[in-house]
């Protein structure tokens, strides 16, 4: 029951885009106020922006599928098309691009520490969605990750 009023709660209030949006206004701060002609902030932007197409193309693709990454994971049903047709987990690529790039543009010693611990997180993550994944859909899963890159 718990998790159905958070559910709620995060649906009612679509909160589910507040942590991308955050993180898409903070991205372009970035590019603004620490731009500069240095290789590495170049750098940066590139992951940065790679980071950010490629979660919010996930976001868009999971739609009604798309719980927040916290808890057991759950599955309505396995998404194969769109990005998910390339890649597993791209909403968590995404967001480990996006962040990895935010460190490089910004070379803050806590921002990276902050970062790096978030990207642990989500790599975990995703290796505890894939053994529930293997349990729940087996054959269905096995095939799927044979069509993906990552």
């Amino acid at each position: 029951m718990k998790g159905e009023k958070s559910g709620y709660f995060i649906k009612r209030y679509r909160l589910e885009h507040l942590v991308p949006f955050a993180l898409t206004i903070l991205s372009i701060y970035f590019w603004v106020t620490f731009f500069s002609q240095d290789l590495l902030k170049i750098v940066g932007i590139t992951i940065n922006i790679i980071g950010l197409i490629i979660w919010w193309s996930a976001k868009l693709t999971l739609a009604e599928n798309w719980a927040a990454g916290y808890g057991k994971p759950k599955i309505k049903q396995l998404v194969t098309h769109g990005i998910y047709s390339k890649i597993r987990h791209p909403l968590y690529w995404g967001i480990n691009l996006t962040l990895i790039g935010l460190s490089l543009m910004y070379l803050n010693i806590f921002f990276i520490i902050v970062s790096l611990a978030i990207v642990i997180y989500f790599f975990r993550r995703m290796r505890a969605e894939d053994k529930f994944l293997i349990e729940e859909l087996r054959g269905e899963y096995f095939d799927y990750k044979k069509k993906t890159w990552i």
